[in-house]
């Protein structure tokens, strides 16, 4: 069997496989090539295509946002700085019940509710 030699081409397919969460049985499929060859010939692809893909990403956002990219810059405010848009109003409002008036429940009705609020509580199941 002839020996494999990785292109460039082919460890950057790779790369972008595995950063996409393909499985590497799926990989090594697309290179026609068997599970140990994938293994011994791309295995910093395999061990580190996500890291390297998100490299890449973040070195093109740097150029863009360098380049006055706004819509880049806003995305790096968001996601990275806490940014964010529009004014948050926060309204609390303090809630008061008035006490429950338990004079007026039956008797029946009562221990109905004790049956209930023992439920709840756990004493019985």
């Amino acid at each position: 069997m002839p020996t494999h030699t990785p292109s460039e081409d082919q460890r950057h397919i790779v790369e972008v496989l595995v950063a996409g969460g393909t499985p590497k049985t799926t990989i090594a499929k697309a290179l026609d090539i068997g599970m140990n060859t994938l293994r011994r010939h791309y295995k910093d692809e395999l061990e580190n295509g996500l890291e390297l893909a998100n490299a890449k990403v973040v070195r093109r956002l740097f150029r863009l946002i360098e380049q006055g990219s706004t819509p880049a810059t806003i995305f790096w405010l968001k996601t990275r700085a806490g940014w964010k848009e529009g004014q948050t109003l926060e309204i609390k409002q303090k809630q008061e019940h008035p006490p429950h008036d338990f004079s007026k429940l039956t008797a029946e009705e009562r221990a109905d509710l004790r049956t209930k609020l023992e439920i709840v509580v756990g004493r019985r199941h």
